[in-house]
């Protein structure tokens, strides 16, 4: 306390790919990417989506999100391959730069910032439908506010952002836990092999609904320049946050429908809080809103840190004046403030518009479209290399990895039922 913040000086950011500390500082061990990793992806979309999928898929919600979880877990093996062999700060732009050249990768780098700031804005208006439960505060400011608080947290460093995101994790997985627990005399009340209120396209439009819940993991692997020895770091987190995500979501899907039925709970302004208001009581109920905020807050810091290090790679990359001030890293926290700050704000924007079914619906098919890119890069870059990679997918066809060949044509059908959805009036 009373301890003058550090001066804002900037310093360049190294012309080549930084592997010394005049860079982003390298903090991040397995177990932080881990804790991103499931940070990132169990947040906001756990609570706010699975009463609007649960309309679609009744008793068969969870077959919704296993083929959700099976379309974002091929992807997530994309990207392991893929970050074992660029572990760049620029995640995606990194990857399509390495398959079809710096021009390309600039003209899509433009869709993948809007993607993670859009998400961004999506997930502060769901913080602040939470927040107006507990406090009769105005929702814009609460959407405004939480934005520029995870965007202060970020500028910190990246080992003060693990922390936080630590701690919100462990809160947002026990009440999900408690969900869990409550809901367990339950199961095996409902019919969970039903097709009486549910079609395949149902399905899918609810895992396109829900895939949304899944893409925290594509932010994660900008971390790669913060963390200890990356090319094997990095592959291992992801694929073991995808795993777990998986076994979580596909309990509290379980859970969910078992305690409620999936009538009531795709009526359900708040399904999850709803459980436990019934089961456990209203003391348990405000908890798990409270919970949300927390899940919903590591969930904007998670697309904050991993956009503002798309926009600090793609401007260090590219010889463009106006974008050398996004390229510096800041003297004493050796974080990309700058961008930072843009992206913060360019997510209050969208935050400002304050309808999260139209928000979310864009992100949704933003990332897709990113994920399409990103495996159809996987493919460009075995056709035209020979050389390995510290991991590398086992299974291919010819040159090409079976899991990208089989992502491509679910997030292609996921993309086709987002769009369908948008029009239909469904989202």
């Amino acid at each position: 306390m009373g301890q003058a913040p550090p001066t804002q000086t900037d310093a360049p950011a190294p012309t080549n790919k930084p592997d010394t500390a005049r860079a982003l500082s390298r903090d991040l061990g397995l177990l932080d990417i881990v804790l991103f990793g499931v940070g990132g992806i169990v947040g906001a979309g756990i609570y706010a989506i699975i009463g609007e999928a649960a309309a679609f898929g009744g008793n068969l919600l969870w077959v919704s999100f296993l083929g959700a979880a099976v379309v974002a877990l091929l992807t997530a093996a994309t990207y392991a391959e893929l970050v074992s062999r660029y572990p760049d700060a620029g995640g995606s732009f990194e990857y399509v730069k390495q398959a079809f050249g710096l021009k390309v990768a600039t003209g899509a780098s433009v869709f993948m910032l809007f993607t993670g700031v859009v998400a961004a804005g999506a997930i502060a208006i769901s913080f602040s439908d939470y927040m107006a439960r507990l406090v009769g505060l105005p929702t814009v400011l609460t959407t405004l506010g939480i934005i520029a608080a995870m965007g202060v947290l970020n500028g910190l460093g990246a080992a003060q952002a693990s922390w936080f995101n630590t701690v919100a994790t462990v809160v947002t997985l026990l009440g999900l836990g408690a969900v869990v627990v409550a809901s367990a005399g339950d199961i095996g009340s409902v019919d969970l092999l039903s097709f009486e209120d549910a079609t395949l396209v149902g399905l899918g439009t609810g895992s396109a609904l829900i895939f949304f819940s899944f893409i925290g993991f594509e932010d994660l692997v900008k971390l790669a320049e913060e963390t200890k020895q990356p090319e094997r770091t990095m592959p291992r987190g992801l694929l073991l946050s995808a795993g777990i995500v998986l076994v979580v979501y596909l309990l509290v899907a379980v859970a969910a429908v078992s305690a409620l039925g999936a009538d009531e709970l795709a009526q359900s302004s708040g399904p999850l809080a709803e459980i436990l208001d019934v089961k456990l009581g209203a003391a348990w109920a405000t908890g798990i809103v409270a919970i949300a905020l927390f899940a919903t807050s590591k969930t904007i810091l998670s697309n904050i840190l991993g956009t503002s290090r798309l926009l600090f790679d793609v401007s260090r990359d590219n010889e463009i004046r106006w974008l050398d001030a996004l390229a510096r890293v800041h003297s004493a926290t050796r974080t990309p403030v700058r961008a930072i700050a843009v992206v913060a704000a360019i997510a209050m924007a969208f935050g400002a518009i304050g309808n999260l079914r139209i928000v979310a619906a864009v992100s949704n098919i933003l990332i897709l479209l990113v994920f399409l890119l990103v495996n159809i890069a996987l493919l460009r870059i075995r056709w035209s290399r020979s050389d390995d990679a510290p991991f590398r997918i086992p299974v291919s066809v010819g040159p090409y990895p079976l899991s990208a060949l089989l992502a491509i044509a679910g997030v292609a059908a996921l993309l086709l039922l987002n769009v369908r959805a948008i029009v239909t009036g469904a989202a």
